[in-house]
């Protein structure tokens, strides 16, 4: 059974899916969908910011066996001057390039891509993910000669899977872990100076939840221990402004180091 996907613009690119079961038709429009998605973006990102483009995938022929369907483009006239190959070859590769570097058979993709786009690059290998033994072909014809042609197999749109999920967790979880001047209050402590267990804060701006909170080093804590004479309150129901890294697990935060706090800006957090 085949389901071939032709869009026939400056030349003919072909992507048939050889699949062993039936293809689910959310599976099948959401990959047509991102597939259409990622070349918009990828003409609009190459053309002249004035340049009205706009790019949709239109059902031409649904018959047993084969879907077909055309990808037509305003920029149809102009996209192909800007590459030798044309406009389809040229994108071809950009998706090759892509399944590559999402296959570790190189190290840095074609162009920069957002959440959204490796969401959509998933959806794009899901037929084939979810069929174990199926293969995608796409093919960029010319006049019958094939300007560039390669394969997915199911086993590599699962890896492509895969590796999308690691870079998606990747940018959930900011490089910079640490967070200036942000207000503390402690939700339990405890009073043995030399021990880092039994303390946790809040920082509202952070998490809603008590996290546990340990020190860089003992003086930053004694500091935090000695809060301005002037309040009449013990140090654990004081505010505090500090610095923090904090330690997440799977993108969710687990725990506070305190690196530097600001005694000058110390408050009682129940006068307004």
């Amino acid at each position: 059974m085949n389901n071939i996907l032709e869009i026939d613009l400056d030349r003919k690119l072909e992507i048939k899916i050889n699949n062993e079961k039936p293809v689910a038709l959310k599976d099948l429009s959401l990959s047509l969908l991102s597939f259409n998605h990622q070349f918009h973006k990828f003409i609009e990102s190459e053309t002249e910011r004035d340049l009205d483009v706009g790019s949709e995938l239109l059902i031409k022929e649904v018959r047993k066996g084969s879907i077909i369907v055309e990808l037509v483009s305003q920029a149809a006239p102009i996209a192909p001057l800007l590459w030798e190959g044309g406009s389809l070859a040229q994108w071809a590769s950009v998706v090759e390039d892509t399944c590559k570097w999402l296959l570790g058979k190189s190290d840095t993709p074609p162009k920069d891509y957002t959440k959204q786009d490796l969401q959509e690059w998933n959806k794009f290998v899901e037929p084939v993910a979810k069929d174990q033994g199926s293969q995608m072909n796409i093919n960029v014809s010319d006049g019958g000669t094939v300007i560039n042609n390669f394969t997915i197999n199911s086993t590599e749109a699962n890896a492509i899977q895969n590796q999308v999920a690691k870079k998606i967790e990747q940018l959930d979880t900011p490089e910079d872990h640490i967070h200036k001047m942000k207000v503390m209050y402690w939700y339990q402590a405890k009073f043995d100076t030399d021990s880092d267990t039994g303390n946790r804060a809040i920082i509202d701006d952070i998490s809603k939840n008590s996290l546990k909170v340990v020190f860089e080093n003992l003086a930053v804590k004694e500091d935090m221990l000695h809060p301005p004479a002037s309040f009449d309150k013990p140090w654990h129901e004081l505010a505090y402004l500090v610095d923090v890294e904090v330690e997440a697990v799977r993108g969710v935060p687990k725990m506070y180091k305190v690196l530097r706090y600001y005694p000058e800006h110390t408050f009682n957090p129940e006068v307004e």
